[in-house]
């Protein structure tokens, strides 16, 4: 109830402001998506991380220990299908090996660190509140993502 209250007061304070320079579609869903992590109690450690040529990490946070590399995805509309679907074994493999690397620089590369790969959906149109899925342990193999309808 308290995420939900949260994610409505931060609408709300958008649309307030709209002044603002305004952002593109997949920045806003970035932006929610790092909102409703925070209200679900992680810590962001860093957004748009780029640790090697490999791509980039959208959101690596923390919670309760264990570290989350998060694949942000945004769609205006599910007519085509969940943006999860979207997450493709090309995907995966960069965000695997995008992954690695930050854990290696950071020196994080130990059989006592525990992480996670997830995926936030964020459904909607900018100026709206958008529908958040938290999709949490997805599977990092190569196999193609299951059909979710």
């Amino acid at each position: 109830m308290w995420a939900r209250l949260l994610l409505l007061l931060c609408h709300w304070r958008d649309r307030l402001c709209a002044d603002r320079t305004p952002l593109t579609f997949g920045a806003w869903g970035e932006r929610w998506a790092t909102r409703f992590l925070r209200a679900q109690g992680c810590r962001i450690l860093g957004q748009n991380v780029r640790p090697c040529h490999y791509g980039e990490l959208d959101i690596i946070a923390r919670q309760r220990g264990v570290l989350l590399f998060v694949e942000v995805k945004s769609r205006r509309n599910e007519d085509f299908g969940r943006p999860l679907t979207a997450v493709t074994s090309q995907k995966r493999k960069m965000l695997r090996r995008a992954a690695n690397h930050w854990l290696a620089q950071n020196q994080l590369l130990d059989a006592d660190t525990r992480y996670r790969f997830d995926v936030v959906e964020v459904v909607g149109q900018p100026g709206a509140l958008p529908e958040i899925r938290w999709v949490q342990r997805i599977d990092m193999s190569v196999a193609p993502p299951p059909d979710l309808y």
